[in-house]
């Protein structure tokens, strides 16, 4: 079984719904499960209160959604800042070395497409377009080329690094909340399962309290 792998066929909102109305009702109800199945406690509504607290104190997957969503957002914004500069230098360059393919190329004019696309091969491509633009600096300034858009490469290029990184980390945190949140309903779920199934008996002719204890399509 995945770690990932929920226990129960509803939705995790359901889950959680349904243990606090469980929760709402079990305390005055706790003996007729206890004199039925000994081991369902006067202490079981307080795993059951733990239980739920340790779910909603895990972040709820929309804002991880969102939270990721305005990491992508700010990257992709360092990506269009990157593009932009890398065309303004690319145009001076071509103005400064009209016939010189080699030295264009070393502004990676035979490699952009390749990596403007791609936020790793960008941030290689960035960091390569610092030193040439530093090393032709002077040809550059020449050909009219405005010094602060030189001096704009390096902090461009550490931007986009640190987007692309903070992005990386978030996915793998990500997974790391959603197991969490996976295994804490699991277990939520296991202290649900034996009231559902004692109610079913203890209850049978009683639809009102069935409807407190039992859950659909556990």
């Amino acid at each position: 079984m995945s770690k990932n792998e929920r226990n129960f066929n509803v939705s995790d909102a359901a889950l959680l719904q349904h243990a606090e109305t469980v929760f709402a009702s079990i305390g005055e109800n706790i003996t007729d499960f206890s004199v039925f199945d000994s081991t369902l406690t006067e202490a079981y509504p307080t795993s059951i209160a733990n239980a739920i607290a340790e779910v909603k104190a895990i972040k709820q997957d929309q804002l991880v959604i969102d939270e990721q969503a305005e990491l992508t957002e700010r990257l992709n914004e360092k990506m269009y800042a990157c593009a932009a500069a890398y065309r303004t230098i690319a145009y001076f360059a071509r103005k400064a070395f009209p016939s010189g393919t080699a030295v264009q190329n070393q502004f990676g004019m035979n490699d952009y497409e390749k990596a403007r696309d791609n936020q790793p091969k960008m941030i290689l491509f960035m960091e390569s377009l610092v030193s040439t633009a530093q090393n032709y600096a002077s040809e550059l300034l020449a050909a009219g080329c405005n010094q602060t858009a030189i001096d704009s490469l390096a902090p461009l290029a550490s931007e986009l690094k640190e987007a692309n990184t903070a992005q990386e980390k978030f996915k793998k945190d990500r997974a790391v909340i959603t197991q969490e949140r996976v295994t804490k309903l699991n277990a939520l779920y296991q202290l649900l399962v034996p009231l559902s199934e004692v109610a079913q008996i203890i209850y049978a002719g009683n639809p009102a309290m069935l409807a407190k204890y039992v859950l659909a399509q556990m």
